[in-house]
Order: structure tokens, then C-alpha cells, then sequence
């Protein structure tokens, strides 16, 4: 974990894992049939997302070169940004993007207006409002994330489209609001059109993943109670609850307004990983008292958890009227990470203008534009570097399309009819390529940009110098971001990892101060996003340091859950004086010394348990509950300390 130097000299050198090897070889090279499978083999669902995008690009070019605007191309691009796999992402991000852009133009009129001749503090007034929407998109998530960098970089846009002519900003600013919300209805438009059953296939996609979820969930405890499931196992199944929680929005806009399926199905992962944490601290028990045993059979006390999760699957799968239930689960925010890649953002926009400054390049305008497209674009990314590579290629592979149709294809094209026929055949490639994870970071950059390299209009005639000079500016500026995310501030792994481990430390210790609000269900889905997380970009890390860090995170869970339900006991008056008195004193050990405080776990389990005596029977259920959160802590303390 402390090979920050050397991960990235791997990352970026060397003839096999170099940048420079990978941009022309790829990682690994597989037959040729199956690297093509995508595209020679395309399942009916990514034919479909293909040709819907491709269609609703077209018309809105068309239709925004029926409108006589001047830059007709950056209606498919909008199309392209907002076309998900479900109708629900695109929903999601459509109205996201609408308001993004909204207000993306009003800032970019106010930047002009203030500094019509002081180019100076134009840009750096720029620069740190660039760094604070990548910033700001860094902390939060999902979408409105991807709202907040579509500010920064619409008014960026902008603003450097009025650089030349000041006097015009409010009709560029107009003029660019038109293209995406033009470019947000025909990819609407499109996607009813192709998935008329929207709410019931919704509701069955849910259902289908949740109920395969709890399948495995059920599966995976009944394992790890015998003992057979390692740390990876349950990372997995981790990873898969987080994948299916975060799809919930989604399905749940799909399924229309006036519904609490939501609600429900985040409640239902909730569940699940409680399952899990429990399971966990049940299975050690179980290997302490009956060291060697074969099967264990499941406990009892699981059977409660998995009747919540099921219940919740049930308020799902059949609504009803009146339901007020409301269930919201939270994510781990990364402070730091979100100065850094504002501090970043800033400082490429910065260096950008410096570069146009001295150069006094004829494209420095559309380069300082593309530079803030590309860090908005990347600064949601969870790992802008690794995802700039990928960028780069794609930018490289559409360049070459579009030099293609500025040669060759647009000095033959007589009508927008035909050039959409054109387009179609290399847009439709691109939808598939999305549709892949080996490919999907090329079609991220080749879809977007495409039509804006091409640059179709009615109004003026096509110039190759022009695409040369677009081109260009393109591509170095897609370059200059890749490397300034590896140069300024870069992000590893490891290095995220080591705060992470502080993080879980410090936030267990504060677990068990009588004033904390954490619940269970936000402690384990804060720590089982972030354990997910570098889960997904942990691949350079040696396979013994990525288990030891699993296995620290899921302890941590396990223990984290049981000091919160000890928190909530001490402060229950219908037990005794003396029991709640215990428990007080230990969770203050444990908030001064966090699981050092487990050397006093036996002390009081003892103390509680001379409680139950005489005591109702409710009382005496909760005592012996926290007699066994008491040694399930020890038990977790000794199977490998954490500190």
C-alpha cells in the first residue's frame, strides 16, 4: 500500500503497460473475432440503444439544420451525452442536464458582462469556477454531480464563444441552450417511441434484481456461517448490492411518479447487508465454539432480517395506496478528493490560457472550450486517470472518422438527407461500442465528439483548414488533460486506500458517542460504497494487500454495526440502572481507545449478564443481545486487530 512511485512509473512506462504502448496495442491482445464480438455479435438490446441514438442524433441535426442555427452540431452531441441504457438514466440526466445548462449560460453572460477587456481576470475568475463545479461534482453523486460539471463547463463554452464578439454573448448563450434542450427532446422522444412498456418492464427489471440479490445474499451467509466464503466472495456481493442500489433511481423514474418503490428497494439492500454484517460476527462465534464443524446451520436470529428485506421486495412488487414509507441510504463524500481535482480543474484552465497567451494560436479559443468540456467530463469519473486513457483513444479514433468525412464524404454531400444517411452506418458503430465495458471508454469521447469535429452546416461552406485547426485543438487538449491528471494532485489508489483505513478508524471511535445519529444502515452503506469503490480501481494493488484491506473494512462494518446497536441499548430506560451504567462506560473506552476498548468487551458482558436475573423477559432479551454484540467484538478484535 505504500508504492505510490512505483504503481504509477507502471502506469505510465515500459514497452508492455506503457501509456504509449497501450494507446496502440490495447492491454492484452485477444483474437480478433472475439476483441469484435460487439460489433460482429450485438445482442437485440444494444442494436436497439444503437439505432434509438443514432436516430434521435440524426434528427436533431436535421432539425437543427432546418432551423438555420449556426452550430447545428452540438445537438447530437447533447444527444449522445444523455442516452443511457434505461430510459430512466436518461430521464435522470436529461433533467439534470437542463438545469445545468441553464444555468451554465446565465454564469457564462455574467462572465463576459464583468470582464468585456481584462482577459486576465476573466480567466481566473473562469478557472475557479471550473474548479468549483469539478470539485463540487466530485462530493456529491450520480447525476447531480454530472449537473454541476455541465455548469462549469456551459458557461465555459460560453463564454469563450463570445470571447471575439462580446457584444453577442446572449444569443450564444441562447443559441447553445436550444441545442441541448433540442438535443434532450429527440432523444425523449426516441426512447418512448422504442420502449412503449416502460413502467412494467421497469418494475420487472427491479424486482428481477432484487429478488436475485436476496438469492444470493442467502446463499453467500449460508457459506460464511460454515465457514466456506472468503473476504472476496463477500466483496463481491457487495459490489453487486451496491451496483443494484444505485440502479433503484433509475427504475424507480421509469416506474412514474406517485410510487415508493424506491423507498422500498433501498430498504431491502439495507436489509441485505445487515444480513451480511451479522452473519459475519455470528459465523466468528460459530468458529470459536465449534472449531472443525462441517455445517453450521442458520441461525435463528438471521431469520428477522430476511423477513424485512423480503417485505420490502413484496412493497415493491405490489403497492399500495397510502404509502408514506420513505428510506434514503447514504454514500461516503470525499473531501479531499474534490479539492483536488477543483485545484486541478483550475489550474488546467489557467495553464490553458497561458498557453493561448504566448502562443497566440488561432484555435486557442475552441482549445481553452474543449479543455473545460474534457475536465467536466472526467471529473465524475472515480478514476480520471485511468479513464483518460480510454478518452484519448476514442478522441483518436473519432478524429480519424471525421477526417474521413471532411476528405472524402461532406465535398460529395449535397443535401443534410444524405449526410444523415452517412452517419448513420459510424454513429450506430459508436452506440454499440457503448454498450461494451472493454469499449465503452472509446465511445465515450467518439459518439460526443464526432459531430462536432464534423462541423455540418447550412450556412457556410465546409473548410478543411477549419477542421484541421478544430481538430487539432481537440486533440491537444485532450492530451493536456490526461496529463495534467497525471501530473497535478494524480489519484492512487493506495495512497486513497491509507485515508480510507484512517477514515473507518476515526469514524468507528466517534460511532459510540452518546450524541452520534449514524445508523446502522448508513454506516454500512457509507463503508460498503467506499469498500466498492477501490474494489473497482484496485487492480495494481498486490492481491494479499487487497484482502487485508477487505478484511479490515468488513471488520470494521461488523464492529461498527454492534457499536451502534450498543449506543441505542445504553440510552433504552427500561433496563436497569446498573446495565445501562456498564455499557456507558465501556462505549467511552471505546470513543478514547476505539477496539482497544474490547479488553473491557468480557468485563461488562459479565456485568450485563448478572443484570438478568429477576429482570423481565424483554430485559433479559435485550441484555443477552448486547452479551453477544460484546463478544462478537472481542471475537473480531482477536481474529485480527485493527487499530
Amino acid at each position: 500500500m505504500r508504492r505510490d512511485n512505483v504503481m504509477m512509473a507502471q502506469s505510465m512506462a515500459g514497452p508492455e503497460g506503457g501509456l504509449l504502448g497501450r494507446l496502440l496495442r490495447g492491454s492484452q491482445r485477444a483474437p480478433l473475432r472475439s476483441r469484435l464480438s460487439w460489433l460482429l455479435e450485438p445482442s437485440a438490446m444494444d442494436l436497439v440503444f444503437a439505432v434509438r441514438s443514432s436516430l434521435a442524433a440524426v434528427l436533431s441535426l436535421l432539425i437543427a439544420m432546418g432551423m438555420e442555427l449556426d452550430s447545428p452540431q452540438w445537438a447530437p452531441l447533447t444527444v449522445w451525452v444523455v442516452a443511457q441504457s434505461s430510459r430512466g438514466e436518461s430521464l435522470a440526466k436529461a433533467r439534470w442536464r437542463i438545469a445545468g445548462t441553464v444555468l451554465g449560460c446565465c454564469i457564462g453572460v455574467a462572465l463576459i458582462a464583468a470582464f468585456p477587456q481584462a482577459s486576465a481576470l476573466f480567466f481566473c475568475s473562469l478557472a475557479l469556477w471550473i474548479g468549483l463545479c469539478c470539485g463540487g461534482a466530485t462530493f456529491l453523486e450520480s447525476y447531480r454531480a454530472y449537473g454541476l460539471v455541465l455548469t462549469g463547463f456551459t458557461s465555459a463554452i460560453v463564454a469563450t464563444g463570445a470571447i471575439a464578439q462580446p457584444d453577442e454573448v446572449f444569443d450564444i448563450a441562447m443559441a447553445r441552450g436550444t441545442y441541448i434542450i433540442l438535443g434532450v427532446v429527440c432523444e425523449a422522444l426516441l426512447a418512448v417511441l422504442f420502449m412503449p412498456t416502460l413502467q412494467t418492464q421497469a418494475r420487472k427489471r427491479l424486482l428481477e434484481r432484487l429478488n436475485g440479490a436476496f438469492q444470493t445474499v442467502r446463499q453467500v451467509v449460508s457459506d460464511l456461517v460454515s465457514g466456506r466464503a472468503d473476504a472476496q466472495t463477500q466483496g463481491q456481493v457487495l459490489t453487486d448490492l451496491m451496483a443494484a442500489n444505485a440502479r433503484i433511481e433509475f427504475d424507480a423514474l421509469e416506474m412514474g411518479p406517485r410510487t415508493h418503490a424506491a423507498d422500498h428497494a433501498h430498504a431491502a439492500v439495507a436489509a441485505m447487508m445487515m444480513v451480511l454484517a451479522r452473519a459475519r460476527g455470528v459465523a466468528l462465534l460459530e468458529r470459536n465454539a465449534q472449531a472443525g464443524q462441517e455445517e453450521v446451520p442458520l441461525p435463528a436470529s438471521l431469520y428477522g432480517d430476511y423477513d424485512v428485506a423480503r417485505q420490502h421486495i413484496d412493497a415493491c412488487a405490489h403497492p399500495e395506496r397510502g404509502d408514506r414509507f420513505r428510506f434514503k441510504m447514504t454514500s461516503r463524500r470525499h473531501a479531499l478528493e474534490a479539492v483536488e481535482n477543483g485545484v486541478r480543474a483550475c489550474f488546467g484552465i489557467l495553464a490553458g490560457w497561458l498557453v493561448w497567451e504566448v502562443t497566440g494560436w488561432p484555435a486557442g479559443a475552441g482549445f481553452i472550450s474543449f479543455v473545460a468540456l474534457v475536465y467536466g467530463l472526467l471529473a465524475t469519473r472515480e478514476n480520471p486517470v485511468l479513464a483518460s486513457t480510454p478518452f484519448l483513444k476514442g478522441a483518436l479514433w473519432c478524429a480519424f472518422a471525421a477526417a474521413i468525412y471532411a476528405f472524402w464524404i461532406m465535398p460529395a454531400v449535397t443535401a443534410p438527407e444524405v449526410l444523415i444517411v452517412m452517419l448513420m452506418l459510424v454513429m450506430t458503430i459508436g452506440g454499440l461500442a457503448a454498450r461494451k465495458p472493454a469499449t465503452a471508454g472509446y465511445a465515450f469521447s467518439f459518439n460526443m465528439f464526432l459531430p462536432v469535429l464534423i462541423g455540418p452546416g447550412n450556412q457556410s461552406r465546409f473548410s478543411e483548414v477549419a477542421f484541421l485547426n478544430n481538430a487539432l485543438a481537440f486533440l491537444v487538449a485532450v492530451t493536456f488533460v490526461g496529463w495534467t491528471y497525471r501530473l497535478v494532485l494524480p489519484f492512487r489508489v493506495d495512497s486513497h486506500m491509507r485515508r480510507t483505513e484512517r477514515w473507518v478508524a476515526q469514524r468507528l471511535k466517534a460511532l459510540a458517542a452518546p450524541g452520534s445519529r449514524v445508523t446502522v444502515h448508513q454506516w454500512l452503506s457509507e463503508n460498503a460504497s467506499s469498500l466498492v469503490r477501490i474494489l473497482r480501481n484496485a487492480q495494481g494493488v498486490p492481491q494479499p494487500v487487497r484482502l487485508s484491506y477487505m478484511q479490515m473494512q468488513f471488520r470494521a462494518m461488523t464492529m461498527g454495526m454492534h457499536i451502534v446497536f450498543l449506543r441505542d441499548v445504553a440510552k433504552d430506560p427500561v433496563l436497569p440502572q446498573g446495565a445501562r451504567r456498564g455499557l456507558l462506560v465501556f462505549l467511552r473506552k471505546w470513543g478514547q481507545t476505539g477496539a482497544d476498548a474490547t479488553a473491557w468487551a468480557a468485563v461488562t458482558e459479565g456485568w450485563l449478564l448478572r443484570q438478568r436475573p429477576g429482570a423481565p423477559f424483554e430485559v433479559q432479551e435485550i441484555l443477552q443481545k448486547a452479551a453477544t454484540s460484546l463478544r462478537i467484538l472481542a471475537a473480531e478484535r482477536r481474529d485480527d486487530g485493527l487499530s
